[in-house]
């Protein structure tokens, strides 16, 4: 998902200001709580054209990735 984030908006800090998000909430949420990242996947794949199931199986994998780190700790 980061590279895709990357490749489509540049930097988390762009796609904040996409989505009408405050400062670092892309982050935060890449990081802590991808999921969240559902509210905005219409929008998202829209915007991208990326195709909506396989956007949702990268918030999946980012979220099982952040599940694991939290463990692994």
């Amino acid at each position: 998902m980061g590279t895709w984030i990357k490749v489509n908006f540049g930097t988390h800090d762009k796609l904040n200001s996409w989505l009408g998000l405050s400062k670092n909430t892309v982050n935060r949420w890449y990081n802590t709580d991808p999921k969240r990242f559902f509210m905005h996947l219409p929008a998202m794949a829209r915007k991208t054209e990326t195709d909506p199931a396989e956007l949702m199986a990268m918030i999946e994998q980012r979220c099982d990735d952040v599940r694991a780190l939290r463990t692994d700790n």
